[in-house]
């Protein structure tokens, strides 16, 4: 009976499995990349949202994930408005949902780790000839521990859109083995 049971519970995860992944296509179908312009609703982070969009493209181009990887803006001159959608192309957007700046006097009063800077973005990866969502995922980056408390802040950040690239790449490339 607990055999039976057993045998009929794999199954049904076997099904669900298989229904959870029937409609997402992998990232090893499409060819190329636009990268959207990364929105910020998270306050005082001027600047980021656009380091984080440069350093994920060119994170994404020296990987080779993609063979064209281009710029919303570049996109819109090559393709007219009207035209529809290529096939194999994914649009990627990124909006900053989590942000601060770091605290250099919390680092060097409190100390243990208290006081980084830190970055949360929010990345999809949309299919525009379907509309669907092909990716999904939300990375955080925390500066690092060894920043001290005589380092300032601005120095902190400037290290948090190439972490948060090589995340995104990491994780695409987790996708695309799947």
């Amino acid at each position: 009976m607990k055999l039976r049971l057993r045998n009929v519970l794999l199954v049904l995860l076997a099904a669900w499995t298989c229904q959870a992944h029937a409609g997402k296509k992998a990232l090893d179908n499409y060819k190329s990349v636009v990268v959207e312009v990364f929105d910020a609703s998270a306050k005082g982070a001027f600047g980021l949202p656009d380091a984080v969009r440069g350093a994920c493209m060119r994170a994404i181009k020296e990987e080779g994930l993609f063979i064209d990887v281009t710029t919303a803006e570049d996109d819109k001159t090559k393709v007219g408005e009207q035209d529809p959608p290529k096939q194999g192309l994914l649009r990627l957007s990124g909006q900053l949902v989590d942000f601060d700046p770091g605290n250099a006097a919390k680092r060097l009063m409190v100390g243990f780790g208290s006081g980084r800077a830190h970055a949360a973005f929010e990345f999809v990866l949309r299919d525009p000839a379907t509309g669907q969502i092909v990716w999904q995922k939300k990375l955080k980056q925390t500066a690092s521990f060894w920043f001290n408390g005589t380092t300032s802040s601005a120095a902190e950040r400037g290290e948090l859109p190439e972490g948060l690239a090589k995340k995104l790449v990491e994780e695409m490339k987790k996708e695309q083995s799947r």
